[in-house]
C-alpha cells in the first residue's frame, strides 16, 4: 500500500491507523488539512473490497471535506474518518474503541455521522471523546441549508427564488432527502420522489403529496430542481442528455461521475450547485457551535446561499463550470 503516494495525491497531512484487537476495529483516520481550524468529517463505515480501497476514500473524503469548510469560510479544516466493515467486528466495542483514538489525538479532529454510521454508533464514539457532535441533527442542518442553496440558484437560473408551483425531484429519502421534502411541501413545491426503500418513499409520499418513481426514472423527471440526495456518481454524460431540470443541488457526495460531466451540464444551460456547497449545513452548524461554545439555531446554515450565489456568478464571469470554480475558491482559501 502506498500511503505516501495516497497523501501527497489528496494532499493530505497525515493518516491515522486505528487497529483494536479485542473488538476488530479496522479503521482509518484521514486529515487533510487544518490551516484554517482543526478538522471536521464524519465517520464512515462501510465494507471494501481492499485496504488500499479504504485508505484512498479516506483521503479523498478528507479533502473534499476541507473544500467544502473553505468554500463555506470556516475556520476548520477536513477530515475523515473510515471503518472498514466486516463480520468479526464487535460494533459497540468497535465505535467505543474509535472513541478513544479520536479523544487521542487531542482536538485537531472532530467527528460526526456519514454513510453507514448510526447514531447509536456515534453515542458509542461520543462516550469516549468529547470531540463527537453526538447532539448535531445532521439531516436537518443539511436540508435547511439545501433549501437556501435552492432558493439561490433559482434566483440566479429563473430570476425568482419563488418555490411555490415548483417541481422538485428528490432522490433518496434518508435522513436529510427525506426533511428536505417537508421543507419543500411546506414552501409550496410540488414533489416527485424516490428511493430503493419503497414502502419509505410510499410514506414520505403520502405525507407531502408527492409522486413517486422507480429511482431509475428520478433523474430524468420533468422538474425544475433535482435533487440528488442519495448515492454519487449519478450524474454520468449519459443522464445529462436526458435531464429536464433547470437547477441542480442536493446532499449527495460526488455528484459528478467525471469532471466532463461538469462541463456538459454547463454546455446545456443547468444551473449545477456543486455538491460540497450545497450540503455543508451540518458543518457549518457543527463549526460554529464548537467555536461558540454552545448549541446555534439552524438559521446559521442559511449562508450557503450567499456562497451559492458567489460561485455561481464567478462562474458565469469566468466561463468556467461551477465544480471548477468551487474548487478554485476552496484551494486559494487554503492557501492563505
Amino acid at each position: 500500500m502506498a500511503v505516501f503516494n495516497v497523501l501527497a495525491e489528496y494532499g493530505c497531512e497525515n493518516i491515522t491507523f486505528v487497529h483494536d484487537v479485542r473488538s476488530g476495529l479496522q479503521a482509518i483516520i484521514a486529515i487533510h488539512s487544518t490551516r484554517r481550524g482543526p478538522a471536521f468529517g464524519g465517520i464512515r463505515t462501510l465494507s471494501y473490497r481492499s485496504q488500499s480501497a479504504a485508505l484512498t476514500d479516506a483521503a479523498r473524503l478528507a479533502q473534499a471535506m476541507s473544500f467544502k469548510a473553505a468554500v463555506a469560510d470556516l475556520p476548520a479544516g477536513g477530515g475523515k474518518t473510515i471503518v472498514i466493515k466486516h463480520e468479526k467486528m464487535d460494533r459497540d466495542a468497535a465505535f467505543h474503541a474509535l472513541g478513544r483514538a479520536i479523544e487521542r489525538m487531542g482536538g485537531c479532529y472532530f467527528t460526526g455521522l456519514d454513510v453507514g454510521t448510526s447514531a447509536e454508533d456515534l453515542k458509542a464514539v461520543g462516550a469516549e471523546t468529547k470531540y463527537a457532535a453526538v447532539r448535531l441533527d445532521f439531516g436537518k442542518s443539511t436540508a435547511r441549508g439545501l433549501m437556501a442553496a435552492i432558493r439561490a440558484a433559482l434566483k440566479f437560473a429563473t430570476g425568482s427564488d419563488a418555490l411555490e408551483g415548483r417541481r422538485a425531484a428528490i432522490q433518496g429519502l434518508g435522513s436529510v432527502g427525506a426533511e428536505l421534502a417537508r421543507l419543500l411541501h411546506d414552501a409550496g413545491a410540488e414533489l416527485i420522489v424516490a428511493d430503493v426503500n419503497g414502502p419509505l418513499a410510499a410514506r414520505i409520499g403520502e405525507e407531502c403529496g408527492a409522486e413517486v418513481v422507480a429511482p431509475a426514472k428520478l433523474l430524468t423527471a420533468d422538474c425544475d430542481v433535482l435533487c440528488p440526495c442519495a448515492l454519487g456518481s449519478v450524474l454520468t454524460g449519459a443522464v445529462v442528455d436526458s435531464l429536464q431540470c433547470k437547477v441542480i443541488a442536493g446532499s449527495a457526495n460526488n455528484q459528478l461521475a467525471s469532471a466532463a460531466v461538469g462541463k456538459q451540464l454547463a454546455a446545456a444551460g443547468i444551473t449545477y450547485v456543486p455538491d460540497y456547497v450545497a450540503n455543508a449545513g451540518a458543518l457549518i452548524k457543527g463549526v460554529t457551535e464548537h467555536v461558540k461554545g454552545k448549541q446555534v439555531g439552524y438559521e446559521v446554515v442559511d449562508r450557503i446561499g450567499d456562497t451559492v450565489k458567489l460561485v455561481l456568478e464567478r462562474a458565469k464571469k469566468e466561463s468556467v463550470p461551477t465544480h471548477e470554480v468551487a474548487e478554485r475558491i476552496a484551494r486559494e482559501r487554503l492557501a492563505q
